[in-house]
């Protein structure tokens, strides 16, 4: 049996899921970390922008090279 491959709506919606779930997760966890230690939002923007730079890395490996996935 041979192998088929996968349409590329499928990769797009994983895409998407990787780069907002990044994203999210990051200011999740900046504003419970901002929650318990009682500081303005400067955790929430930087592991906010930090999920965003690791949801991008993420999406240009997973672009650059689609059949490893």
């Amino acid at each position: 049996m041979t192998k088929r491959k996968k349409g590329p709506g499928l990769l797009l919606i994983g895409v998407g899921n990787i780069l907002a779930s990044t994203i999210i997760s990051g200011f999740l966890l900046g504003f419970g970390l901002d929650y318990w230690l009682g500081t303005t939002p400067i955790f929430m923007i930087a592991l906010g922008a930090l999920g965003f730079v690791g949801g991008m890395l993420k999406v240009y490996k997973l672009l650059s090279n689609p059949d490893l996935y």
